[in-house]
């Protein structure tokens, strides 16, 4: 049985946006090329509040009543949820910021930038940060191991890095990208995520497959593909139990595995076709919202997903 998706809705004007949803899941929020977060109270949601954070907002993450943006300002700014006070800058890049994410106790706020480098900041006393250098060109993605030893970050150098975070240094590192000079030119933004919970695998986008990688003997130990995912897969994102993987491609093409059997479980297309540049569960695991490169706001149901895996295993 397939799942249930909802008409998409307007968000954001046309460019990269980007969803998430809060830790009760009340909530769904967007950032986007206009420069505006909005908080969607549900997809049917006819004015949904909104917090202007600069002329563009790059990215955002979102952990215990705490809302951190990438802005055009070349800042990773913070605003307190959903109230959207302004709460301060954690830290200041020479050009924009183009991911940032929490880590899982949200604790550290990660941002990697166009300037090459990847900083980790203390969220309750910003002067304590960490700069990890070595990239060659923008970074496109980062994300944090749950036990917080090590940090994932993607480059538009074509470099996929793991960094031990305390020594600053890089743990091992991947030459699984097209190299290109900006990540505007970038054939995949390669969103990239540590499995939660016990974290032993990271999920890597590299083409049209996701590759997986299992925590600290960085042994590549899995391959997911479909058919369906034909354009290079830009995101991944895992479940909160982290069984499941759901992944979005270049083309509009969406996709969910049992991480454990490899099975493709889901699998959509896009109604128009757009690219899909974001990806969020609900912290249910019963919903995926996701944003596409002109600004709208998608959301599937999953109540199916157990059924479905029950099923295919048999």
């Amino acid at each position: 049985m397939p799942c249930e998706r909802k008409p998409m809705r307007y968000g954001h004007s046309e460019g990269h946006t980007e969803v998430c949803f809060d830790d009760t899941g009340r909530y769904i929020v967007t950032c986007g090329n206009d420069g505006d977060v909005r908080i969607w109270e549900s997809l049917d949601d006819d004015d949904p509040k909104f917090i202007t954070v600069g002329e563009k907002a790059y990215s955002l993450a979102l952990k215990k009543g705490k809302l951190v943006t990438a802005s055009s300002n070349n800042t990773v700014q913070i605003h307190t949820f959903p109230d959207g006070e302004p709460d301060g800058i954690l830290t200041r890049f020479t050009t924009n910021a183009t991911h940032v994410t929490f880590n899982s106790s949200g604790s550290r706020v990660a941002a990697g930038s166009s300037d090459f480098m990847v900083k980790v900041v203390e969220v309750s006393d910003s002067s304590q940060q960490k700069t990890l250098r070595g990239h060659e060109a923008p970074v496109l993605s980062v994300s944090f191991d749950p036990t917080d030893e090590f940090l994932a970050s993607a480059s538009c150098d074509g470099s996929v890095v793991v960094w031990n975070i305390e020594e600053q240094t890089p743990a091992i590192s991947w030459p699984l990208l097209q190299k290109t000079s900006d990540v505007s030119n970038a054939k995949s933004l390669c969103r990239l995520a540590f499995q939660p919970a016990a974290g032993k695998l990271l999920a890597v986008p590299v083409e049209t497959r996701v590759h997986l990688y299992e925590r600290r003997s960085w042994e590549h130990v899995g391959t997911l593909s479909d058919e369906l995912l034909t354009q290079p897969i830009n995101v991944v994102a895992w479940s909160p139990c982290g069984r499941f993987l759901a992944a979005g491609s270049v083309g509009g093409s969406l996709a969910v595995w049992d991480a454990s059997s490899k099975l493709c479980l889901e699998r959509q297309k896009h109604e128009k076709g757009f690219t899909v540049c974001s990806l969020a569960w609900h912290p249910s695991g019963t919903q995926i919202a996701y944003t596409d490169t002109e600004g709208c706001l998608g959301l599937t149901e999953k109540g199916q997903m157990e059924v479905n895996a029950r099923h295919k295993q048999k």
